[in-house]
């Protein structure tokens, strides 16, 4: 039980800027690749706290701008974490480079390009529509899209292998996922979706499923593999799926 709740405060301080306390050792690679075990988990919170914040909101607010509130808190909770991500792969991918390393020079560089600064502002523009709509008719299964997102993540590292030859951050996360983090992480998040959602939390977790397999075979071939980048684009992009599924099918 230790240390399960170990993996969960170390996934909560990895995945959020939420206080998750000090640790007194350098954690060791496996416990932090086992932490992804309870990434739905901690996406649940997250997801929890944007509900109850937009059923206060929503006393005083329209639900357009309580759409805006909710990703501005996101933000601020998550710390943009994996909007990196979005933006990185964009301008990777669609540079028009061919050669991997070109295409990793790119994804490492610090400055935004313009096909990253697309995709961000058509990723937030995607959130906020489907959240308005979402917020209006059933704002419950807003829960969801958190929980789901890092599913995404924790799928593509069990199924995949990482890209870059001198390792990464990434990598301990495809080394260091098993059967066990995968099978917590889908009992998690069906039971998510089933809840809060119903057969359209069902279809949601359906659409990532199929999503991420995309998205691996996409990186494979270009990349022979995924990265950190590619893993915050999953996240982020999945989680834009489940609101465009969850606006449609509620």
């Amino acid at each position: 039980m230790t240390a399960i709740i170990t993996q969960f405060r170390l996934a909560l301080s990895f995945l959020t800027t939420l206080p998750a306390g000090s640790f007194s050792a350098e954690v060791p690679e496996e416990t932090l690749g086992q932490t992804q075990a309870w990434f739905p988990l901690v996406g649940l919170g997250l997801g929890l706290v944007l509900f109850f914040s937009t059923s206060f909101l929503q006393f005083f607010l329209e639900p357009t701008i309580c759409a805006a509130l909710v990703l501005l808190l996101h933000f601020f909770i998550t710390g943009g974490f994996h909007l990196d991500g979005i933006a990185d792969t964009a301008d990777g991918l669609m540079s028009g480079q061919l050669e991997r390393e070109k295409i990793f020079s790119i994804m490492k560089d610090s400055y935004l390009g313009s096909m990253g600064a697309t995709a961000l502002t058509l990723l937030l523009l995607i959130k906020y529509s489907a959240l308005s709509l979402i917020i209006t008719k059933a704002p419950l299964a807003l829960v969801l899209f958190p929980v789901l997102g890092r599913y995404a993540i924790v799928q593509l590292t069990f199924s995949s292998v990482y890209a870059r030859p001198e390792g990464g951050l990434g990598a301990i996360f495809t080394n260091h996922c098993g059967q066990r983090e995968l099978f917590s992480a889908v009992i998690i998040s069906l039971i998510s979706g089933l809840l809060f959602a119903g057969f359209a939390g069902f279809l949601s977790f359906v659409a990532v499923l199929i999503y991420v397999v995309i998205i691996k075979y996409a990186a494979q071939r270009r990349l022979g593999g995924v990265t950190g980048d590619i893993l915050g684009f999953a996240c982020e992009s999945g989680e834009a799926l489940v609101l465009i599924v969850l606006a449609s099918a509620i």
